[in-house]
C-alpha cells in the first residue's frame, strides 16, 4: 500500500484488507517461534514478541470498533465513500454508497458515468467541472447536486466532498470522496425561505418579497421604457367581519378574496398580501390608464361577490383601490408603494368601494393627515383637548336633565379639527383608550362640581369596551371624583354592539351593575335588532339627528320617530331625540310624546360656564325649556 491517503477519505475496505494481512502474518511467525520454545534465547524473544502480539491484537480490535462506529456515524448520517481512478475511471463504492442509491453491490457495477448520469444536467457540468480541477490541482473540493429519484420527477440532494489521492512520487493517481444526502435539509430550507418570502394565510408573496421582485420589475421597465401600475386594494369594514363573524371566518374570507385576486390577473402580475386586509397588483407594461382602471374595476367586482360560508349564511364584501403608476408617481418600490397606500386611504375617506389613482393633491392630504397624526398624540400632553357640553331637556317637567360631553381639539396648527376626523384618527393609531380615559375623567370631574345633580353623558368608542376595562376604569374614575355613579351616563353606538358581541354584552352589564346609565346613542343608523336591544342592559335610546332634519317635512321621517318611540316605550326605555333645531319640530316631537330633547334650538355645545344659569342652583327658573 504505497499509496497515500488523504485524511477524511480512508476507504473501509483498506482497513479490512490490512487487518487480514496482520492475522495471517501472526499466525505464520506464532507457528515459527513454537518450533523453537525450548531454545532459552527463543524463550526470552516468545516472551517479548508475545506482549508486542497482544498489544498488536488490542490495537487491532480498537481498530476494528473504531472501524465500526465509522460504519455506523455514516449509515446514520448517510454518508458513502467512493474512490475512481483517473487513469481508467474505474470506479469503487463503500456499501453505505450502495444503500445511498438502493443499489446491490453483487450484481451493480459502480461506473463513474453510472454516478453522473444520475445528476440533474445543470448539476453534472458543475460536478465534472469541480472533479477535474480536484484532479488537475490537488485541491479539495466540495459540490451540491441534485440526483433523479425513483419517482418521477423527484430529486435527491447531496453534498459532495472530493479530495485527492496521490502515490509514492506524489503523483495525484485518484480522486476520493464522500457522499452526503441532505435532501430532508434543502427541504427545510426551502420552506423556510418560502416562508419568509409569502403569507402563511394566503401563501401569496409578502411585502418583502414583493419589493424585491417589485425593484427587479421597475429595472426591467426602465430599460423597455414601459409604464408599471400599483394597485392597492383594501377591505371595507373589515374588522367588523372579524368581530362579527370570529377570526376564522375573517381568515378564510381572506383566503377566498386572495384566490379572486389571482385568477384574475396575468400570470406574469404580481399578487401580494402585504399586511391585515391589504393586497396588492403589479402589472408591468400597462401604457393606458385607462386599461389599469379597467383592470382595478374588475376585481372590485369580484371581491364584491358575496362569500357564501359553510353553514349557508353570506358575507357581503367591498373593496377600496389606490393606484400609483411608474414612472410618473414614483421610481423606487418603496415611493409607488407608499403613493399607492396613500391614494387608496383618501379614497376611503371620501367615497369607499371605488378606485383612487395618486396625485399631488393626494399626496398633500396624506401629509397633512400624517401631520395631523403626529400633532394628536402630543395633543394631550399639551392641554390643547377640551370638553364642551349641550344640555338635554326633559318634555314633560320641561327641566334640564342633563348634558352630553363632546370632545374638541383646538390645535395650534390646525386649528379646530373636526371630532369626526381626529377621533377616527385616534382611534387608527392607538390612541383612542388613552384619549377615552380622558375624556371619562374630565366629565365626571366637571360634574361633581356642579351644585345641581345633574347628569353627565359619556361617548365611549368600540376600542374602550372591546379592549380595554372599561368598567375598572368607570370604577376608578368615579371613586377619584366623588361623582355618584346614577349622575353618569355612557353613550354607545349600535355600530359597535356587533362587535365582538359577548364581550360587549359582559362589560357593559358590569358597568350597569355599578349604577351607571347606559343608553344607545345614533339609534337607527347602525345593525342593531330588538333581539340587540333585549341583550343588552340600556337604559335609554337617542334617535339620530337625521331623522329629525326632514321631521316636518316627510311623513317618512315621521312615522320612523314614531316607530322608535313606540320601540321605546314598549321596552319602558326613555327616548331622547337629538338634532333638534326649529320649534316646530320641538312641537311636533311633545306631540309624539318624546321623553327628552337636544338640540342647537336649546344649546349648542359650549364651555360649561356658558350654561351656568343651569348649574347655579341661584337661578332655577332659568333651567326651564324656553319653547
Amino acid at each position: 500500500m504505497g499509496q497515500k491517503l488523504q485524511a477524511g477519505c480512508v476507504d473501509p475496505a483498506e482497513i479490512d484488507r490490512l487487518h487480514e494481512t496482520f492475522i495471517h502474518a501472526s499466525a505464520d511467525l506464532a507457528r515459527d517461534l513454537h518450533a523453537g520454545a525450548d531454545d532459552p534465547a527463543i524463550r526470552r524473544f516468545n516472551l517479548a514478541a508475545g506482549m508486542a502480539f497482544d498489544v498488536a491484537r488490542r490495537s487491532i480490535r480498537c481498530a476494528n470498533e473504531a472501524l465500526e462506529d465509522l460504519r455506523t456515524i455514516h449509515r446514520i448520517a448517510r454518508i458513502g465513500n467512493w474512490r475512481v481512478r483517473l487513469d481508467d475511471h474505474l470506479t469503487s463504492w463503500s456499501e453505505d454508497m450502495h444503500e445511498l442509491f438502493g443499489t446491490d453491490p453483487d450484481r451493480f457495477v459502480p461506473l463513474f458515468d453510472v454516478l453522473t448520469g444520475q445528476m440533474d444536467e445543470t448539476d453534472r457540468t458543475a460536478f465534472l467541472a469541480t472533479f477535474r480541477t480536484v484532479a488537475e490541482t490537488g485541491q479539495a473540493a466540495a459540490a451540491e447536486i441534485r440526483i433523479r429519484g425513483a419517482e418521477e420527477g423527484a430529486r435527491r440532494w447531496f453534498w459532495i466532498d472530493m479530495r485527492p489521492e496521490t502515490d509514492d512520487t506524489g503523483a495525484i493517481v485518484a480522486v476520493r470522496g464522500i457522499c452526503q444526502e441532505i435532501t430532508d435539509r434543502k427541504v427545510a430550507l426551502e420552506r423556510i425561505r418560502y416562508m419568509s418570502s409569502h403569507d402563511p394565510l394566503t401563501n401569496l408573496i409578502n411585502r418583502t418579497h414583493l419589493l424585491e421582485r417589485l425593484d427587479q420589475i421597475l429595472g426591467e421597465a426602465r430599460r423597455r421604457r414601459e409604464n408599471v401600475a400599483l394597485l392597492t386594494f383594501d377591505i371595507d369594514d373589515f374588522k367588523g367581519i372579524n368581530d362579527l363573524f370570529g377570526h376564522a371566518v375573517a381568515d378564510s374570507v381572506l383566503r377566498e378574496i386572495a384566490g379572486r385576486i389571482a385568477r384574475q390577473v396575468r400570470e406574469s402580475d404580481l399578487v401580494a398580501r402585504i399586511g391585515g386586509d391589504e393586497f396588492v397588483v403589479v402589472q408591468a407594461g400597462c401604457e393606458q390608464p385607462e386599461l389599469v382602471e379597467t383592470l382595478a374595476r374588475r376585481l372590485l367586482r369580484t371581491i364584491a361577490d358575496p362569500i357564501v360560508l359553510a353553514d349557508g349564511r353570506e358575507i357581503g364584501i367591498s373593496a377600496s383601490v389606490g393606484i400609483a403608476l411608474h414612472p410618473f408617481d414614483g421610481m423606487t418600490p418603496g415611493a409607488l408603494l407608499a403613493h399607492s397606500s396613500q391614494a387608496l386611504h383618501v379614497i376611503k375617506k371620501e367615497r369607499p368601494n371605488t378606485l383612487g389613482f395618486y396625485d399631488a393633491s393626494v399626496q398633500s392630504e396624506w401629509q397633512k393627515r400624517r401631520a395631523l397624526e403626529q400633532d394628536l398624540r402630543l395633543a394631550l400632553q399639551h392641554r390643547e383637548l377640551s370638553l364642551v357640553y349641550q344640555p338635554m331637556f326633559c318634555m314633560r317637567s320641561s327641566l334640564c336633565s342633563g348634558f352630553e360631553a363632546l370632545l374638541r381639539w383646538n390645535s395650534p396648527t390646525h386649528g379646530p379639527v373636526a371630532p369626526d376626523l381626529f377621533i377616527g384618527l385616534a382611534e387608527s393609531i392607538g390612541l383612542m383608550e388613552e384619549v377615552g380615559t380622558w375624556v371619562l375623567r374630565e366629565a365626571c370631574a366637571e360634574a361633581a362640581r356642579w351644585a345641581v345633580p345633574l347628569t353627565v353623558a359619556v361617548n365611549v368608542s368600540p376600542i374602550q369596551i372591546q379592549q380595554g376595562d372599561l368598567a375598572s376604569v368607570i370604577t376608578e374614575t368615579l371613586n377619584t371624583t366623588g361623582l355618584p355613579a346614577n349622575r353618569l351616563e355612557i353613550e354607545v353606538t349600535e355600530s359597535m354592539l356587533i362587535r365582538n358581541f359577548d364581550r360587549a354584552v359582559d362589560t357593559l352589564q358590569r358597568i350597569k351593575a355599578l349604577g351607571v346609565g347606559i343608553s344607545i346613542d345614533d339609534f337607527g343608523t347602525g345593525y342593531s335588532s330588538l333581539a340587540t336591544l333585549r341583550a343588552f342592559p340600556f337604559n335609554k335610546l337617542k334617535i339620530d339627528r337625521s331623522f329629525v332634519r326632514d321631521l316636518a317635512e316627510e311623513s317618512e321621517s315621521l312615522a320612523i320617530v314614531n316607530a322608535v318611540l313606540g320601540l321605546g316605550r314598549g321596552l319602558r326605555l326613555p327616548v331622547v331625540v337629538e338634532g333638534v333645531e326649529t320649534e316646530r319640530q320641538a312641537d311636533i316631537l311633545r306631540d309624539c310624546g318624546a321623553d327628552a330633547i337636544q338640540g342647537y334650538l336649546f344649546g349648542r355645545p359650549s364651555p360649561i360656564s356658558a350654561y351656568s344659569n343651569i348649574t347655579d342652583p341661584r337661578v332655577t327658573s332659568r333651567r326651564r325649556l324656553a319653547v
